[in-house]
Parts: C-alpha cells; structure tokens; sequence
C-alpha cells in the first residue's frame, strides 16, 4: 500500500503557481490568460483565483488594455501557511471536519476529530514561516523555467 498524503486543493495549488509565476516575473504586468496559457491550466479556473488573490490582497490588478496582475505584496511578506489557511478554509480532511459536522454517525463521539485536526494544524503551522520568497530562493531553477515559459507563449 502506498503512503498518503495531505492534499490541498486545486484552488490552493493554482494560487500557488499564479504568485510564484508572478513574483519571477520582472517585466511589469501579466494577465490571467497568460498565465494560464504557459501552465496549462483553464483561464476560467484561474480568472477565479485571481479575483480571490485581489480581494485577498495578494495581488494587484490593473484594468484597461495594458492591465494585468501584479504582485501586491513582497515574496518574503506572502507567508504560504497564511494562504494556505485562507484558500483552504472550509475544506475539511474528513467529514465530520466539515463546518457542519458532515454525516458521519460517528462524529458525536469520535475521538479521531481532534487527532486529525491537530495534524491539520501542525501542517499548517509548517508553513507559516515560509514564504514565496523561501520557495523562490529554494529553487534555482524556477526563474529559468518561467522565462523560457514566457519565451514559448510569445512565439505563440
């Protein structure tokens, strides 16, 4: 049997990849559907995620003809535990975590729910001192692979 892990959502992995890839980027603004062109990834799915990223703060949007996304904070100001807290709230691990208490029978009296939601916390509190600067600093390469994803989408 394989190990399992903690999963986050799409949700959380595409805002992920949308600060990293702007944060790389040193040429002013980038929009939704650029960047959803370079990582492959639906436009309307990440249009949704940039709205959430604007109204979070983490993001500043410029509208018009020359408009796009940009950074509004610094990467070493993005702490990913934060995000992560944030674009993941409400996103049970199991069941009986869901605000509602979910339908499992078991939840009055379940001695697993506490177990799971220190876990939980402890994932989190992981993150919390690491930043998008952390993730860019901790990968040498990732600025290298943005610009030749920049490059290939500009001959398109």
């Amino acid at each position: 049997m394989g190990s399992t892990l903690m999963q986050i959502t799409k949700f959380s992995d595409y805002a992920l990849r949308i600060l990293i890839h702007l944060a790389t980027h040193e040429d002013g603004l980038m929009t939704t559907r650029e960047i959803a062109g370079m990582q492959q990834l639906p436009f309307n799915h990440l249009a949704k995620i940039s709205q959430w990223l604007t109204h979070e703060g983490y993001v500043e949007s410029v509208r018009g003809r020359n408009g796009g996304m940009r950074l509004a904070k610094r990467p070493e100001a993005i702490s990913i535990g934060a995000l992560l807290r944030k674009s993941e709230h409400g996103t049970p691990l199991v069941e009986c975590m869901k605000e509602d208490g979910g339908c499992c029978v078991m939840t009055p009296a379940c001695g697993l729910l506490p177990i799971l939601s220190e876990a939980q916390e402890a994932f989190f509190a992981a993150l919390d001192s690491r930043t998008l600067k952390d993730v860019l600093e901790g990968n040498r390469g990732m600025k290298n692979l943005i610009r030749k994803l920049e490059a290939e989408q500009a001959l398109k």
